[in-house]
This record gives C-alpha cells, sequence and structure tokens, in this order.
C-alpha cells in the first residue's frame, strides 16, 4: 500500500514485526492490486487525448550476453498527463493479438502515438488518429508533434519495480499489479489508504450476518 516503496527489513524495523507478518502483508496487498486490476473494465483515452502505447520485454538476455531476452511479453498504453494506464501480458506482438487489448481498453476517437511496428497500421482505420514516431532515427516527430517520451519512462520504472530482492517468483503478474495500482492512486496519504480499504473491500465483501 503506502509502504509498498520501503523494503522489507525497513517495515521490520520501523514497526517491529517479523518477517513473516511483513511477507503475508505484503502478499495480501499484492493479491488486492491483482484482483482490482483483473476486475478494472474501463477504458482511458477519448477524443482530443492521447494514449501512447508500446510493448516491452521483461526477462533477462540469455547466457547473460547478445540481444535474445527470455522473460514476459508486456504490452501497455498511457495516457499523456495523467496517471490512468494499462499493462497486460501478451503472448506476441502481432496485429490480432495487439488490436484486441487496443479496442478493449482505448476508448475511439483517441489519439494513439506509437513506434513504427507493422501491427499499429491498421489503428487509422478502427476508430483511432494514429502518429507514429520512428524510434531508429529519432524519438520526436518534429512534423506531427508525436512522441513516446512518457511510456519509455514508464518502462523504466516498471522494470525498476520489478528488480527487487524479495520477489516471489512465478508472481509477476502480482508485482506489476502492484504497480499499477500505486501509479494510478498516486495521492495523499489518507486518500491513498481510504482507496485501498474500499479495494479490500470490494475483493474481500463482508459476509452477512444471517
Amino acid at each position: 500500500m503506502w509502504v509498498n516503496r520501503m523494503t522489507k527489513e525497513s517495515i521490520m524495523n520501523d514497526l517491529d514485526l517479523a518477517s513473516q507478518t511483513v511477507t503475508d502483508w505484503m502478499n495480501f496487498c499484492r493479491e488486492v492490486y491483482e484482483d482490482e486490476c483483473l476486475a478494472f473494465d474501463g477504458k482511458i483515452g477519448g477524443v482530443r487525448k492521447i494514449v501512447e502505447i508500446d510493448e516491452s520485454k521483461f526477462g533477462k538476455r540469455k547466457y547473460n550476453r547478445g540481444r535474445r531476452v527470455e522473460g514476459k511479453l508486456v504490452f501497455g498504453g498511457l495516457l499523456r498527463y495523467s496517471n490512468e494506464c494499462f499493462f497486460e501480458v501478451v503472448d506476441e506482438r502481432s496485429a490480432d493479438v495487439l488490436l484486441e487489448v487496443i479496442k478493449r481498453r482505448i476508448l475511439p476517437g483517441t489519439t494513439i502515438m506509437s513506434d513504427c511496428w507493422s501491427s499499429y497500421s491498421c489503428l487509422s482505420d478502427e476508430g483511432f488518429k494514429h502518429l507514429t514516431v520512428n524510434h531508429s532515427a529519432t524519438f520526436v516527430e518534429l512534423d506531427a508533434g508525436a512522441h513516446t517520451d512518457a511510456i519509455e519512462g514508464t518502462w523504466s520504472a516498471l522494470k525498476r519495480s520489478l528488480h527487487g530482492t524479495h520477489h516471489i517468483a512465478g508472481e509477476f503478474d502480482a508485482y506489476m499489479a502492484e504497480y499499477i495500482w500505486t501509479r494510478q492512486n498516486n495521492f495523499r496519504i489518507t486518500e491513498k489508504a481510504q482507496r485501498f480499504f474500499g479495494a479490500i473491500s470490494r475483493v474481500f465483501p463482508p459476509r452477512n450476518k444471517d
């Protein structure tokens, strides 16, 4: 929650808690984050709004050398000038796979900015305004004013958040959900606490007394 940027050791020391207690609490928080992200069915963007999209591979270079990376392929979108975003693990970068996510997560009429990957070439025919940036040449297309700086920076932040020393193997989606929830609920601590307890009540609704 509001302590998710603290290390496990600092929480144990500051609150005088046992290691297993802190681990259980962090796991509980991630379960709430993940369920909240899975339950979210809203879309971002809209007319006169800009969403940057991109894909990135999460993992390690095979044998610690070369360019081949083994791991998760993540596709994401970020509404410019806001904290609204989405990130999903996808099987491949094909047009069918990426377009399904785009149409499910981005409102029609949105201006979408992307790189020149061929899978995005159909977006102008799908109800979106589409601008591209050629990363091999520049990060900004001066004529159109298109750039993907925001989501490029987000990849770096997301990857840093997933490089902790106490991460549990096989829980990639949960850690990614933690980042998404924290970003989307970047408010003062009191409001963040209220939102988190509201999320708990949705994930674990109170039982009826009868």
